[in-house]
């Protein structure tokens, strides 16, 4: 053998035990807390990504435009202002005594979803629902979906597709001309570019 393969043959394997010995020694050294953090707002948008499209429209990351409001879907149940929680979704009674009453809760949800609802009216549509999907621990013994007041759904997170799916078979609201055309007016409202341009 000639000193071009040996040496070759003994740095190699010094190269990965040296790798290997540092891999190690880092995952020793990590904590819990370490751990990156995954956004709940994130964790929304993949759950609305696996909506059948075009049937399906969703416009992300509108938060810096529409407030409170993460994400808008349009689709033919209607259009739907969603906004994110990362914690357990409350019992509804404890909501309620938090907010005072029906009528503040109902008066909070128009408020939160009154950007997307104007909107939504440029196009002769209304957003009437405001979605909050909460990405805490799962409760199965709960539905996925609760109503909280007229106009206000609490989903849980993980079951968002089931409830969704559950909607979805429900008496359309708009048709798929109406969802395009409302979804186009929301992008552009918001200051993006016309997606039919």
């Amino acid at each position: 053998m000639g000193a071009g393969i040996v040496v070759p043959l003994v740095l190699l394997p010094s190269i990965a035990i040296g790798v290997f010995v540092w891999y190690r020694r880092r995952l020793a050294e990590l904590h819990v807390g370490d751990a990156p953090t995954v956004s709940g707002v994130r964790l929304t948008a993949e759950a609305l990504h696996r909506l059948p499209s075009p049937t399906w429209r969703v416009i992300h990351e509108t938060s810096e435009h529409l407030g409170g409001v993460d994400h808008v879907v349009v689709a033919p149940p209607g259009v739907l202002a969603v906004s994110t929680v990362m914690g357990d979704r409350p019992p509804r009674s404890k909501l309620l005594d938090a907010a005072g009453g029906e009528p503040h809760l109902v008066a909070g949800g128009a408020v939160a979803r009154g950007d997307v609802d104007d909107l939504a009216r440029r196009a002769e549509a209304r957003c009437d629902v405001w979605v909050r999907v909460f990405w805490g621990s799962p409760d199965p013994s709960r539905p996925p979906a609760e109503e909280l007041v007229t106009g206000s759904i609490l989903v849980e997170g993980q079951r968002l597709d089931v409830w969704l799916a559950g909607i979805a078979a429900g008496t359309a609201v708009l048709d798929q001309h109406d969802v395009t055309r409302v979804w186009r007016a929301i992008t552009v409202g918001i200051g993006r570019p016309d997606p039919g341009d």
